[in-house]
Formats: structure tokens, C-alpha cells, sequence
């Protein structure tokens, strides 16, 4: 980024910060809906850093789209707290309800509401794009946690990580592949969080954890096509492909130890088809990252060569490998 260092974007960014932080710490849904949108016009201002006009659009789509969801949601709060008297507990109207929760999926980008993400990522630098999948998530999943509409979450759930495991396959752009994996990881954060907050969190820490190295070794790359993993280059050959095993679930890596957890936990609690779901959800996108994984490390032609020397993450590399044994106390935990 040219201008990064731009004041202004300090402030952009504080704005964005302070919106998550007051929707995180506000007693009702009125001030969380105020801390999103603080959230939205810290963040837009980031996506156009560089002035190009597929910025532009990219950022005009997610303001409209952030815009209607957030619509729906103060306008369901408004219609609850008219029928509940109440800002706190206001879910005994059942279809009020609903229209709150799926304005909140609107805004994290889950099926059958995800038409807009694909779309718009493909249009993204490196750094928005992993904003827009971590960071942005992070209040919606928030109010999330305070729905008890169980029935329509397990059923968005299964949609999200099914379709986004389907979608992915034969896809040939890196942004796209990096987003309907984002959907179906959405699926299985979204499976445990009315039954175990904790679980969806380390969830969702480990994403971090894993797209960070992930998504900066793929932004060194000359474009964003799947072929550019062929490429010969200087980075350690087993980096790249651990990442992107550890992404798909694959053991004993650490986005494995993620997944393990929660089809123990769903297992104890009796959800045996869902679990199986999950699961299959899982195999299918693990056959298209094991063909990315081939490609990476069998089909690195020597005609390419790529001699961009990259920072080395060997805490999170062994991270990724012996995750098994680091956190062999929650799994065992869990079992017990």
C-alpha cells in the first residue's frame, strides 16, 4: 500500500476498532447497532486506500449490502422493543427474531446470504480481504450469541459449510478459493455457537492463526490464479502446503484440532446427523486443497522462478504441526 502510513487512515482504523469494542461492550442492540455502524464507515475508507476504481466498486457493494442488513436489524430491534417494551431479553416473537438473525448473516456472509462476498473479494487486496473474513466478523458473531433461535442456525450452518465446500470446487482464483473457504468455516463456527461460546472462539482464533501466514505467502505472488503455486521459488516448500492442509481440517494439524472439538462436543450432545454433515462437508473441500497441495509441491516447474525471500514463521509453522500435542489438554477435556 502506497499510502499506508497516510495519517488519516489512523483515524479510519481507530474508527474501526472503537466500532467493534462499543459493539462489544454494549448492554443492548440499540448502542450495537451504533457500534456498527461506526464499524462500516471506519472500514470503507480503508478499502479505497489506493484509489483504484475497482476499489470503488468493491466498496460501494459491501456499503450497500452492510447498509440493508443493518436496515433490517435496527428495524427488527425497533419492532421487538415495541412488542417486548424491552431492549435486553426481546426474542419471544418468533419471526422478529429471525429477520434479526439473518440480517446479522447478511452482514458475516453465511448461505444462502453469501451471493455478495464472492462477487466483491475478487476485487480486494490481500489485507481488506483478510479484514473483511476476521476482523468484520467479529460483532456479528458477537449478537449472534444472544438469538436463541437454535433451529435456523443449525440449518444455516449446514448450508454454509456444505455450499462453500462445493463452490470451491474448480475454482482457479486465489481470493475466491480463500472466501468459500471462509463460508465453510463460517458453517462450523456458527454449529457450536448457541451450544458452546468457547468453542467458537478457538475456532476462530485458530482461523487467524492460520490465514495470517497464509494469506501474506499468497499476496507475494505476481496475481492472484491458481497456476502461480507452480511457480519455483525460495519459500520453504513445506510452508505453504501445511497451510493449506491445516485450512482444509487435515490431521494433526492445527485446523484439524479445530474441527475435532466440535464433532466431539456435537457427538456428546447427540447431533449425529449433523455431525455427519459437518463431515462431509469437510472431505469435500479437503479433495480440492489436497490438489492445491500437488500442486505446490510436485508441480513447481523450474521455467517460473520466483526469488521474493519471505519472513519466516516458524512459530506458527510448528504450531500447525504439533497442534495435536499442544492442545491435547482441551481435546482430552472434551472427551472426558
Amino acid at each position: 500500500m502506497n499510502n499506508k502510513f497516510f495519517p488519516s487512515n489512523f483515524l479510519f482504523i481507530s474508527i474501526m476498532l472503537l466500532g467493534t469494542i462499543m459493539t462489544l461492550s454494549s448492554p443492548h442492540w440499540l448502542t450495537m447497532w451504533i457500534g456498527l455502524e461506526l464499524n462500516l464507515m471506519g472500514f470503507l475508507p480503508l478499502m479505497n486506500i489506493k484509489g483504484k476504481s475497482l476499489e470503488a466498486e468493491a466498496s460501494m457493494k459491501y456499503f450497500i449490502i452492510q447498509s440493508i442488513s443493518s436496515s433490517v436489524l435496527i428495524m427488527s430491534s425497533l419492532m421487538l422493543y415495541n412488542y417486548n417494551m424491552s431492549w435486553y431479553s426481546m426474542f419471544n416473537h418468533k419471526f422478529l427474531s429471525t429477520m434479526l438473525l439473518m440480517s446479522l448473516i447478511l452482514k458475516l456472509g453465511g448461505a444462502p446470504l453469501h451471493f455478495w462476498l464472492p462477487n466483491m473479494t475478487k476485487q480486494m487486496t490481500w489485507l481488506i480481504l483478510f479484514l473483511i473474513l476476521t476482523w468484520q466478523k467479529i460483532a456479528p458473531l458477537f449478537m449472534l450469541t444472544l438469538i436463541s433461535n437454535m433451529n435456523i442456525l443449525i440449518l444455516i450452518s449446514l448450508l454454509s459449510t456444505l455450499l462453500g465446500s462445493i463452490m470451491i470446487l474448480n475454482q482457479t482464483n486465489m481470493q475466491l478459493i480463500i472466501t468459500y473457504s471462509s463460508i465453510s468455516h463460517l458453517g462450523w463456527m456458527l454449529s457450536m455457537i448457541m451450544l458452546n461460546t468457547s468453542l467458537t472462539i478457538i475456532y476462530f482464533m485458530n482461523y487467524i492463526i492460520i490465514s495470517i501466514p497464509l494469506m501474506n505467502l499468497l499476496n507475494s505472488y505476481n496475481n492472484n490464479h491458481l497456476y502461480t503455486l507452480t511457480h519455483k521459488n525460495k519459500i520453504n516448500k513445506m510452508m505453504l502446503p501445511t497451510l493449506i492442509l491445516s485450512l482444509a481440517g487435515l490431521p494433526p494439524l492445527l485446523g484439524f484440532m479445530s474441527k475435532l472439538l466440535i464433532l466431539i462436543s456435537l457427538m456428546q450432545m447427540n447431533f449425529i446427523l449433523m455431525t455427519l454433515l459437518l463431515f462431509i462437508g469437510s472431505l469435500i473441500s479437503l479433495f480440492f486443497y489436497l490438489n492445491m497441495t500437488l500442486m505446490t509441491i510436485i508441480k513447481s516447474y523450474f521455467l517460473f522462478e520466483n526469488n521474493m525471500l519471505l519472513k519466516s514463521y516458524n512459530l506458527i509453522y510448528l504450531m500447525n504441526i504439533f497442534s495435536i500435542f499442544i492442545f491435547y489438554f482441551l481435546i482430552n477435556i472434551l472427551i472426558k
